[in-house]
């Protein structure tokens, strides 16, 4: 029988602990840093924090989709596209948070 590569996400089911404890982690600092950013954006009120705090939203919903997946909740294949869906996402949302702070900066010289 061939040996086939699996991504270390789709062995969830393999009993191994490894991978609910990096969820784990990742679920914790995730969470705490999305908590810091909705204060900051809180205390700001811009839309760059804004941007940023839904950024670390999303990072944290990566999370979310990996436990849920690993909790047999979720097929691989959708699991799959939602992590590359927020991908995008937080890509798109970085880059609007820069564009609107470059431009809040530009606008007031």
């Amino acid at each position: 029988m061939a040996s086939v590569a699996h991504p270390l996400h789709a062995l969830a089911g393999s009993g191994e602990l490894m991978l609910p404890t990096v969820l784990i982690l990742a679920a914790v600092g995730s969470t705490f840093v999305f908590t810091l950013a909705l204060v900051a954006f809180r205390q700001r009120r811009t839309v760059p924090y804004l941007l940023v705090a839904l950024a670390f939203g999303a990072l944290a919903g990566q999370t979310l989709v990996g436990g849920l997946t690993t909790a047999n909740y979720l097929a691989g294949s959708t699991h799959h596209l939602a992590e590359h869906i927020l991908d995008v996402v937080i890509i798109a949302l970085l880059c609007g948070a820069v564009y609107y702070a470059r431009r809040a900066q530009n606008t007031a010289r």
